[in-house]
């Protein structure tokens, strides 16, 4: 079935005021909605040296579930980040924190209770996709189909909440959420030499320093340190969730934790993830539109253009993918590609796409070509998020569009939701804008300058050093920019000693890149989630 998306503005970017510690005054009535008590914490003295503010809220909750309610406590603070010779405070890190009161359930001690760090990909993106999405104790309420609801979006008690079976610390990245980089004193006047020890440019953001693969999966890694050391964590079994470009992230990061502070993570959970880029765009070769192939079927059957359900059309075009498409494409004689007639005909009713695209494009269709297209005799275009998700096209004239109409219609629900939830239920007192996908970042990145970026080696070296390691990767079997299949092809060429092929397991679930905005798939994904834990922990 077609969803139609109301298309939403792209929160304009504002001026940054210095960000002020809560106070006495600023903590929200106790009539609030039991929410409980808070505590807004004074920064240590050793935090405060070189600009640092811990600005630390504690507040204490409960979670309704059928099985009984969850007493627990919510930490949101801001932890250094520290750079340079001198050591100073290069960053504040905003990070929310949910532990679980008391004993738990099986008799386990709360020092050695399981506990997950949690982050979004972008680069550039918070962590409040997951966070308000599908971990945390609430979730932003959604259409029961999964599409966008009339906003402001509820806030909603998660009865799926990972918080049942681990606690849970969300991150957000130098440049997301509230976390910023730190202007050092050096940096005042513009920095003499503009290097290090000066802090930043005038006309360069503080926090670009972290803004690369190699310098974010150390930062991370040293976020994931320091609050193990902070609260006495280290007895914990450690698990690193990830969703998009995160999955690739704590793939780096779990490599990066055995090489600079001696941690080995128990499991890693990818969501939507890229662990090799060129299994997804350029460098990849024929692998690439082979890997794309059975997501453009399954979105096709959902709309009506291709025959079979959504699955049963995944599944064929699984088979046609590896056999005669892929030997169709290198095949292929550009000086006459009449001769390929019943080959672009094939493609065309796998993809469902019109022939005339698929001969013009030659077998390869592009993603977001894939996106404009296919519904173009309705007006419509289709989202490369989610194939099932639909807007009104904007531009029926243009060859491509300029933004996602989904991704772009989640930045408002999100950003307001998680602006209210941090004000009303944990205390956060401030006036800096909540950046929950920021273009600066992401547009300021610096990629490796040869090849495509990779994270299989990494991965491999920590189920290497880690012979329990445990690997969950999840895919929504619609999603366009990063195909389920590519994740399949990755797994499939690590290696691994004979009987311990389960380590590593890639599962699909209904629905797009965020495929847990459907209720179902949400709770499916914490069910599997769980089992993971459990069996890293036997």
């Amino acid at each position: 079935m077609n969803r139609r998306l109301r298309l939403l503005p792209l929160l304009a970017a504002l001026a940054l005021p210095p960000i002020q510690a809560a106070s006495a005054q600023d903590v929200a009535p106790q009539s609030a909605p039991a929410r409980n008590e808070q505590n807004q914490g004074a920064p240590k003295p050793a935090d405060r040296a070189g600009g640092f503010d811990a600005q630390r809220s504690e507040t204490r909750h409960q979670l309704p579930l059928p099985s009984g309610p969850l007493a627990y406590t919510a930490v949101a603070e801001f932890l250094p980040l520290r750079d340079g010779p001198r050591e100073e405070a290069a960053a504040r890190v905003f990070t929310v924190s949910y532990t679980l009161d008391g004993g738990t359930p099986d008799g386990t001690s709360r020092g050695r209770r399981p506990v997950a760090f949690v982050f979004n990909g972008g680069p550039g993106a918070s962590s409040a996709y997951l966070h308000l999405g599908a971990l945390g104790p609430k979730v932003v309420g959604f259409n029961d189909d999964g599409s966008l609801i009339r906003p402001p979006a509820p806030l909603l008690d998660n009865p799926d909440s990972w918080l049942a079976f681990t606690d849970l610390v969300f991150v957000d990245p130098v440049g997301t959420g509230y976390s910023r980089g730190i202007l050092r004193d050096g940096g005042r006047d513009g920095g003499r030499d503009g290097g290090k020890d000066g802090g930043a440019r005038r006309d360069e953001d503080p926090g670009k320093r972290f803004w690369s693969v190699d310098a974010d999966s150390r930062a991370m890694a040293e976020i994931v340190r320091l609050w193990l050391t902070r609260n006495g964590r280290w007895e914990s079994p450690k698990f690193l969730v990830g969703e998009s470009y995160g999955g690739f992230r704590i793939a780096k990061m779990a490599n990066r934790l055995i090489d600079d502070t001696g941690i080995a993570v128990n499991g890693l959970i990818m969501v939507s993830p890229v662990v090799d880029f060129a299994t997804i765009r350029g460098g990849g070769g024929l692998l690439v539109p082979a890997l794309r192939l059975p997501s453009y079927a399954a979105s096709a059957a959902a709309n009506g253009l291709a025959s079979g359900t959504p699955e049963q059309a995944a599944v064929a075009a699984e088979r046609y993918a590896f056999t005669g498409y892929l030997t169709g494409l290198a095949g292929l004689d550009y000086r006459r590609p009449g001769a390929a007639r019943d080959f672009f005909a094939e493609v065309a009713r796998t993809t469902g796409l019109p022939e005339e695209l698929v001969t013009r494009f030659r077998g390869e269709i592009p993603t977001d070509v894939f996106a404009r297209e296919l519904l173009r005799g309705r007006g419509q275009v289709a989202s490369v998020y989610d194939g099932t998700f639909t807007a009104a096209d904007p531009d029926p004239s243009a060859a491509r569009l300029s933004f996602d109409p989904f991704l772009k219609g989640t930045v408002p629900t999100y950003t307001t939701a998680f602006a209210a939830y941090a004000h009303e239920w944990l205390g956060v007192r401030t006036e800096v804008p909540f950046d929950l996908l920021s273009d600066r970042v992401n547009r300021g990145w610096e990629w490796p300058r040869s090849g495509q970026p990779s994270a299989v080696d990494d991965l491999q070296a920590a189920l290497t050093l880690q012979p329990a390691l445990r690997v969950l990767i999840a895919h929504g079997r619609t999603d366009l920019i990063t195909p389920y299949m590519a994740s399949r092809w990755v797994a499939s060429r690590l290696e691994l000693p004979d009987g311990q092929a389960d380590r590593v397991a890639v599962t699909v679930y209904e629905g797009g890149h965020m495929m847990y905005t459907r209720a179902p798939e949400r709770a499916k994904l914490a069910a599997d989630a769980r089992a993971l834990i459990e069996a890293a922990l036997r």
